[in-house]
């Protein structure tokens, strides 16, 4: 009992708390759901420094000459580990279509680079050229010549407005930093049988782009519901 009123002992398990988290998110691939994936070489670097400092730690743990933990020290432990309880209680996943429209959908995009995507090779679907959001946005904002009227697959999330029946958004998240700062990203679908599909509903559309003053639209000749992608946010 007297080892728990050691503040190096909750220094200690917060530490490992925090470590163990870490671990586990990393482990099971989930790493991308919190950050950007170029930040993951500092994660992993910050759980090693966590690694070092929890084993610093657990040999100090049973000195002899301690302080004692206090209620305000207590507090500010239980609010450093306040965003690994949140993690565990809330399961993290693909941002609702309700926080796309109080966010604002954007449709444009101006920090893409044409060359860049060129290079990447995009594969061919069939007649159709799979490309994400963000890249046919970034086409139509810097090259629209080179989009108009190509044919492509692209996937996202089903955002209506009003009846939506004879269109709707496609949608996907675009996190610059993390899911904290995802940004939604869309794209206008001109779709007939539009109404038969549902609000947030995942689904691969195939079709035409058009572009008139820079602002895109697809032309759907078909639309397929499809599964999430292991990954549902651009970078």
């Amino acid at each position: 009992m007297e080892l728990l009123k050691r503040k190096n002992f909750y220094q200690t398990l917060t530490i490992f708390i925090w470590l163990s988290f870490l671990f586990i998110i990393e482990a099971t691939g989930k790493l991308h759901i919190y950050i950007n994936k170029k930040f993951f070489p500092f994660t992993i670097l910050g759980s090693f420094i966590l690694l070092v400092l929890f084993i610093v730690k657990l040999k100090k743990i049973k000195k002899e000459h301690f302080e004692k933990i206090d209620i305000i020290s207590l507090l500010s432990f239980l609010l450093f580990l306040f965003p690994v309880l949140l993690a565990t209680i809330v399961r993290p996943g693909n941002l609702p279509v309700l926080a796309a429209g109080k966010r604002g959908i954007s449709q444009e995009f101006t920090g893409g680079d044409v060359m860049a995507i060129l290079k990447e090779q995009l594969e061919m679907e069939g007649n159709y050229k799979k490309m994400n959001i963000k890249q046919l946005l970034t086409f139509s904002k810097n090259k629209p010549e080179e989009i108009d009227g190509k044919e492509v697959s692209v996937e996202g999330f089903v955002f209506k407005q009003d009846n939506g029946k004879e269109g709707f958004m496609l949608v996907r998240f675009l996190i610059t930093c993390c899911a904290a700062d995802a940004t939604p990203l869309g794209v206008d679908v001109v779709y007939q049988d539009a109404g038969q599909l549902k609000q947030d509903e995942w689904v691969k559309v195939y079709g035409k782009c058009s572009v008139e003053e820079n602002k895109l639209t697809i032309l759907a000749e078909e639309v397929k519901a499809t599964q999430p992608p292991r990954d549902v946010y651009l970078y």
